[in-house]
């Protein structure tokens, strides 16, 4: 006979299955469904949402969660569960307190809104018209200060969003977290900006799209990925999707004249997938079956892209294999050229294009501009200005159209206010893992070089994956690195390493 926590995992299970489909319709409205099934679609995803949520409020969940754990005080009642158990219960009830605060018709409504305006979204960017967003995120916002007010908080109404993608999370840490940040950053970027630039004029030679697509698989399987349980895609906005450890869904972003806009999506979504593909299987549809927060994720997608993907041991083994796959677009240049090439400061418009020195403005602006549209202190019709005006003060350029703007991001046509902080926060935990993965590998960098991944991966998932929600993120920093979350590692990190390149 199951135990009472079987049997709220198989409730559980059941729930993690019908939001798997719901995943899975967004991912086909980003791959490839056709535009005009925008409208049925929009229906399919707010019947989904809704099943999904009358499921996680349903009586027979509340039954079977407030038998092995007191909802109130958050005292478990079954002394005889193992410890992760035990966090499995604080997570369900922490889940199941944001849940029935939110009526399932709210949770009806934003779905189908979002789901438009995510389509709107799509066809404004490729015709840089802010104005025809502009009403459809005027409802996101919205629903996002309702969503705040149904949820709770005590300082600020941006906190009980940041709450839903980094738990416990306040903006007055964020604050002057990163004021200081944004200080460090600006002066190491005024050092950079003073020193002769590195030719770069090689990575913007065309590169047709089947050849970058089939270098992406070759970085894809080194990382370990296969066929048999994941797939890699295009979208207007690259993307992970996990439906389950079994199922990823990756999707990349082909500009043919710029192939490391590619391979950066494609170790930033691969660092996501290898997260999904080694939690545990047997835990799934439970929280220790789930990632631990946005940040925690986003850390694992970084430690990929930059500090791996950017590092000169990575490519003494892939610049080879890029210069006999694209001869005539690298076969002249040399590894240095092509390392430090890749590692220029250099502010740009686009945020996932951006260097490791200047990608935390981006991600500063979006945060500043996010608390002014849930405090009210900013409208939606002021936003291509302020976003204009705080690029020329934080990066000294000012984009010439909205799609290199304001336009550029899909997080907020899926209403998704209170993630961009996470990116930033992921920069943060990736460097304090990576200071403890050197001390655990002194010779990664040769084994790196020679093409093998395989031990990055394991560590990874000996230390972080396979724990899934059983450790908050401030739990699990300390027990990785030995210390709370900074900032100054991550600023010593790039003080060291850009001083280096730019001498």
């Amino acid at each position: 006979m199951p135990t009472n926590y079987e049997k709220l995992h198989a409730l559980s299970k059941q729930i993690s299955l019908m939001n798997a489909i719901h995943f899975l319709l967004d991912w086909d409205q980003e791959t490839y469904m056709p535009k005009e099934a925008i409208e049925l679609r929009s229906q399919q995803t707010e019947i989904m949402a809704s099943l999904v949520h009358k499921q996680r409020t349903s009586k027979a969940f509340i039954k079977a969660l407030s038998s092995l754990i007191d909802l109130n005080t958050g005292e478990v009642a079954d002394s005889n569960l193992s410890m992760p158990q035990m966090a499995a219960l604080r997570e369900w009830r922490r889940d199941h307190l944001h849940n029935i605060k939110l009526p399932n018709s709210f949770v009806k409504q934003f779905a189908k809104t979002t789901s438009a305006a995510c389509h709107v979204w799509q066809t404004a960017k490729e015709h840089n018209d802010f104005k025809a967003f502009a009403p459809y995120l005027d409802k996101v916002v919205s629903l996002n200060r309702k969503k705040a007010d149904l949820l709770g908080f005590t300082d600020h109404p941006y906190d009980a969003l940041l709450d839903l993608y980094e738990p416990e999370m306040k903006t007055s840490f964020l604050t002057p977290l990163f004021s200081q940040l944004k200080l460090s950053l600006t002066q190491l970027i005024k050092e950079i900006s003073v020193k002769p630039a590195f030719p770069d004029e090689f990575l913007y030679r065309h590169c047709p799209r089947h050849k970058q697509l089939d270098f992406a698989h070759k970085i894809l399987h080194k990382m370990g990925f296969h066929s048999s349980t994941s797939r890699l895609d295009t979208s207007a906005h690259p993307f992970c999707t996990g439906l389950q450890p079994n199922d990823t869904r990756m999707t990349t972003r082909i500009h043919p004249e710029n192939i490391m806009s590619n391979i950066g999506a494609v170790l930033h979504e691969g660092g996501h997938g290898l997260y999904n593909m080694n939690l545990p299987m047997q835990h799934y549809g439970s929280p220790l079956g789930e990632q631990v927060s946005l940040g925690i994720d986003e850390s694992q997608s970084r430690f990929w892209e930059t500090l791996i993907g950017q590092s000169k041991p990575l490519w003494r083994y892939f610049f080879p294999l890029l210069q006999a796959e694209l001869p005539e677009q690298f076969g002249n240049v040399s590894l240095d050229d092509f390392y430090h090439a890749i590692n220029i400061v250099k502010p740009g418009f686009i945020r996932i294009d951006a260097d490791e020195v200047t990608y935390n403005l981006h991600i500063i602006i979006r945060f500043e501009i996010e608390k002014g549209l849930i405090e009210g202190s900013l409208k939606v019709k002021e936003l291509p200005d302020i976003w204009n005006s705080k690029m020329r003060e934080y990066l000294g350029i000012s984009p010439e159209f909205d799609g290199q703007g304001c336009l550029q991001d899909i997080h907020w046509s899926l209403g998704a206010i209170g993630y961009f902080p996470t990116y930033t926060l992921g920069n943060l935990y990736a460097v304090q893992f990576f200071e403890a993965f050197q001390k655990a590998h002194p010779k990664w960098e040769e084994q790196v070089a020679h093409g093998s991944l395989d031990f990055i991966r394991d560590w990874l998932k000996e230390n972080i994956h396979q724990y899934g929600r059983q450790f908050t993120p401030p739990e699990l920093c300390q027990r990785v690195t030995g210390k709370a979350l900074s900032q100054d590692p991550y600023v010593n990190y790039l003080t060291k390493k850009y001083r280096e390149l730019y001498r």
